[in-house]
């Protein structure tokens, strides 16, 4: 089949003669807006989506950090011929088998003591339960003679401790060493499955055993070990030194530390100690195949909450479809089912810890790695890290996130009686971005969105009152506070001389090898009530992971040669607290 020949042009046909200088005018702008709208709404789009694509990446962004993400600070040495001296003579001393023997009875005999503390305890001076501690600072006076004869010790409600040592130099604030006299109780059903008496201190030439040996009389005793071996030397130190024992931490300081810390407050005043030292921390521990230090710069806040439901009740055999047990199990489930998600940001110490371990850690997954460093500038890079570290261990996605426990509920009398009101408690530990605030409003919200819409109820959500308030309402749900709430603590800073001083310390006892990773604690302690006293609060047990085991349950112990370990690095901390 044949194809006739045309000529195919952009003109219409037929016209073959050249165009005049007006039709060329004319067709150019022909052209012109044949082409030129598609271009402007193409470059419309494209610039929508550039801009969303700037947007979406700003929202992104996470600042970048200031220096460096895991800063590390050299192990310290003696500044001078006569500290060098002081300190290898000191070290001699801590190590021979002589002090060993001797730290030894004094473990033992601190822990024989059952200093337990009780939720219910009344006021101190009315409760007798608390005149075990008269026996305990009496023990405390007899093993550390040059400490309760040469410095000044002072009885804070009865039975808290403040010793001061004196130093030279004024200008130079104080160090505070801090820790807690007492213990968590030891159920009598448990006793039998210790594998020695919980206050017989049976030492088995490697741990002693008992309540207290691991939280944290060994604080205690290794505090005053180190003070009492300083002032055997005759030294004297030119920064004050205070100790500070409490003795309810347990059941949260209420009648220790408080009155402690406000003692302090107001004799030295607001910001006024340069480094405060409490127990905590995550310990001495291999981590991503390194060696790592884990002080505690932060804790979770803390807030219990009573859920309480109140209804009608009356005789079982005429129920209603739900009882106030019912309703209470559904406002539980509504809970659980929504559990707060976690979160990584810089302002979390943790994320610090984990910078540090992609830094240094030398088997760390190399996927894992990446994702971490890019988290430094980018929020969806540190969201997918939260996500897999949350899904891969617990106790690491509670460093991240608002836990939420049930732990306590009561309700009813009698089999054949409808209950009139019921209740349960929730514990939150809050993660450092929130707030009791925040989660106060989140339980409201759970419930008004979950439960009230089913239920014929009103909602009194800490004197805020929704929901049905009519005479057809079936009862009520009240939520208030179980506790006195805490709000997450403020994070100290990594950065400064007392830190430096601190973590040149720990690096000059443990080893230069080590990595000091500031970490967060998901728990509280004392430190709670010394907020304005410094920025400098640093939560941390001087024990190798290896040398201690099961605190607050059966078995608790503690590694006699860890426990040496940790009186060395007190008493190195207060011969570098000179340094200007």
């Amino acid at each position: 089949m044949g194809f006739k020949s045309k000529s195919y042009t952009l003109l219409p046909q037929g016209e073959l003669e050249p165009l005049t200088s007006k039709q060329t005018k004319r067709w150019n702008l022909r052209r012109v807006s044949q082409w030129a709208i598609p271009c402007v709404l193409a470059g419309v789009v494209i610039l929508a989506l550039v801009v969303n694509q700037i947007t979406k990446n700003g929202d992104d962004i996470i600042p970048a950090p200031k220096g460096e993400a895991c800063p590390q600070y050299p192990a310290l040495e003696a500044t001078s011929e006569e500290q060098r001296a002081l300190e290898n003579d000191l070290e001699d001393e801590l190590s021979s088998e002589d002090f060993f023997n001797k730290s030894l009875k004094r473990m033992q005999g601190a822990i024989q003591i059952a200093t337990e503390s009780f939720d219910d305890m009344g006021e101190v001076g009315e409760d007798h339960r608390w005149d075990v501690f008269i026996g305990f600072q009496e023990y405390l006076e007899k093993t550390f003679p040059l400490v309760f004869s040469k410095l000044d010790v002072q009885k804070i409600n009865t039975y808290g401790l403040l010793i001061e040592w004196k130093g030279k130099d004024d200008s130079l604030k104080p160090y505070l060493f801090m820790g807690h006299q007492d213990v968590v109780p030891v159920l009598q059903d448990t006793v039998s499955r210790w594998t020695y008496p919980p206050y017989s201190a049976h030492y088995d030439g490697r741990y002693i055993w008992g309540r207290g040996g691991s939280d944290c009389k060994n604080v205690v005793i290794g505090v005053l070990e180190a003070f009492e071996t300083l002032l055997a030397k005759a030294f004297e130190p030119e920064r004050t030194m205070l100790v500070s024992f409490g003795f309810d931490e347990e059941i949260s300081g209420w009648h220790g530390a408080q009155f402690l810390a406000d003692h302090i407050l107001k004799t030295k005043g607001k910001n006024s100690l340069d480094l405060v030292l409490d127990e905590g921390g995550l310990g001495i521990q291999n981590l991503y195949g390194s060696k790592f230090i884990l002080p505690g710069v932060g804790e979770k806040g803390y807030v219990d909450v009573r859920v309480t439901v109140e209804t009608a009740g009356g005789h079982s055999s005429v129920p209603p479809d739900h009882s106030g047990i019912g309703i209470l199990s559904r406002v539980v489930a509504a809970i659980e089912d929504k559990p707060y998600e976690p979160e990584l940001t810089p302002v979390n110490p943790f994320f610090t810890t984990l910078q540090c371990g992609a830094e240094y850690g030398t088997e760390i997954d190399s996927g894992l790695q990446k994702a971490i460093k890019k988290a430094l500038t980018s929020k969806s890079a540190a969201k997918s890290v939260a996500n897999r570290l949350a899904k891969d261990d617990i106790r690491q996605r509670y460093l991240m996130q608002t836990s939420q426990a049930v732990d306590l509920v009561s309700g009813g009398v009698k089999v054949n009686a409808l209950p009139e009101k019921v209740f349960a408690v929730v514990n939150h530990r809050v993660a450092v971005e929130s707030s009791v605030k925040e989660v106060r409003a989140n339980l409201e919200k759970v419930i008004t969105e979950s439960i009230l819409p089913k239920f014929s109820l009103s909602l009194d959500a800490w004197g805020s009152v929704s929901g049905n308030t009519s005479s057809t309402s079936f009862g009520q749900i009240i939520l208030s506070d179980f506790d006195i709430p805490l709000d997450p603590s403020p994070v100290s800073p990594y950065d400064t001389d007392a830190f430096k001083t601190f973590t040149g310390t720990l690096k000059q006892v443990f080893g230069k090898e080590y990595i000091v990773a500031p970490s967060l604690m998901t728990g509280n302690t004392d430190t709670k009530f010394y907020w304005d006293l410094s920025k400098n609060i640093y939560r941390f047990s001087p024990v190798r992971e290896e040398g201690r085991a099961n605190a607050h349950t059966v078995d608790e112990r503690i590694g006699m040669k860890e426990h040496i370990e940790g009186v060395k690095f007190y008493a190195q901390l207060v011969l570098n607290g000179d340094r200007k």
